[in-house]
């Protein structure tokens, strides 16, 4: 692989992430930058500023080029999952031979027999990728290949990202002078990353809390398999605070960092205001606030998982990670507290940085676009050596 850095385009709901990596030593990734611009981010499916998104994109690029004193001329793309849909597709195949085995051919097949069978609106397929293979009705698996039986079965899970984004952000880019390397789900990059591989053989749920909205994501397998979006994150805390405190909205942003789940109620938090002095507001207030909204979000989430028809057992585990709640301190343990399965902690793993949860999706999205291209280049190798083969 070149070790021209590549470069990575992410959206938050409050922020636009560029991070530069490369491959370094046994095949590790490495983030040798990041840029970051604060814009107004989305809803529903739309910019809430369309106006300021090109600007946004521009800053963050010119950041990280800045850091790593490099020119970013082409940029993958991550599509957040306010703009992509979900589906799941099971398809199932008779095996051939005398002596039948599944065979790589095989499990192509299967998962291109699942694409024809997607029934669809408009969109760009951005990935396809297993939740699980079943030989015979055996046990599920996602290492079918040479196993012996009659009939393969699989359940294929699909990406489908909006048009509009895609011929939205494509445009912003081209005006840029920046051209697209290609579309990649942001959601499956952290959600990849995040959840570990041996969980993922049931059924785990992650959990992103944004600055505008939730994100909530069934994993199995390597796939997601179901998806929702709950619109209400951390910039909520934040309003309630300063409607209920009668303060200014980036003081109240200050206060709910300073704010501790495990922390005496009755205890006044002191912050620095504007002007440089000191404020001190009453813990108890502040407390009643904050769990107010963190109680409602996390009961939505758990709502909705509820409602999703997607079956977790004592077993499975809920990661939640995302700037908008786990930056405060003990949210874990106040979230595990409320819900009813296991709550861990999901942060990124490839970036050594201060504050790792807003770097999460990113960082996810680093690693899905390295983990591609890898593949790519093994099977043009193996095409390569075919040609050679049969051209002796």
């Amino acid at each position: 692989m070149s070790k021209k850095p590549t470069a990575v385009l992410d959206f938050g709901t409050s922020k636009v992430l560029v991070l530069l990596a490369e491959e370094a030593v046994s095949r590790t990734v490495s983030i040798t930058s990041a840029g970051m611009a604060e814009y107004d981010g989305f809803m529903n499916g739309q910019w809430n500023d369309p106006e300021s998104v090109t600007d946004a994109i521009a800053s963050a690029i010119e950041a990280a080029e800045k850091k790593n004193n490099t020119h970013i001329r082409e940029i993958y793309v991550g599509v957040p999952g306010e703009f992509v849909r979900i589906y799941v597709v099971e398809a199932g195949l008779a095996l051939q031979g005398a002596d039948p085995k599944v065979t790589a051919d095989d499990v192509e097949r299967l998962q291109r027999q699942a694409t024809e069978m997607l029934q669809r609106p408009s969109g760009v397929i951005i990935h396809r990728s297993p939740a699980w293979f079943k030989v015979d009705g055996g046990q599920k698996t996602l290492e079918p290949v040479d196993q012996k039986g009659s009939m393969l079965d699989g359940m294929i899970g699909f990406v489908i990202a909006d048009q509009f984004f895609v011929n939205d952000v494509s445009a912003r880019l081209k005006q840029l002078g920046i051209g697209v390397e290609g579309f990649y789900s942001s959601s499956v990059g952290e959600a990849m990353q995040i959840v570990p591989y041996e969980e993922r053989d049931h059924t785990a749920v992650l959990i992103d809390v944004g600055y505008l909205s939730t994100e909530i994501m069934a994993i199995e397998g390597d796939s997601i398999v179901w998806q929702n979006i709950v619109p209400c994150g951390g910039a909520h805390i934040t309003l309630d605070l300063a409607r209920g405190l009668e303060k200014d909205y980036e003081l109240c942003e200050r206060i709910k960092r300073a704010y501790s789940f495990g922390g005496p109620k009755n205890a006044k938090i002191e912050v620095q205001g504007d002007d440089g002095h000191m404020e001190t507001v009453d813990g108890e207030m502040v407390s009643m606030i904050i769990e107010a909204r963190v109680d409602e979000i996390l009961e939505l989430c758990q709502d909705a998982i509820e409602k999703s028809g997607i079956r977790l057992g004592n077993w499975s585990n809920i990661y939640i990670t995302g700037g908008g709640l786990m930056l405060m301190k003990g949210a874990r343990v106040y979230a595990a507290s409320k819900m009813k399965y296991n709550v861990r902690e999901g942060t990124a793993k490839m970036l050594k940085m201060k504050q790792p949860q807003i770097y999460a999706s990113g960082s996810g999205l680093v690693e899905l676009v390295f983990n591609t291209l890898e593949q790519q280049e093994q099977d043009a190798g193996f095409l390569d050596k075919l040609r050679r083969l049969f051209r002796k």
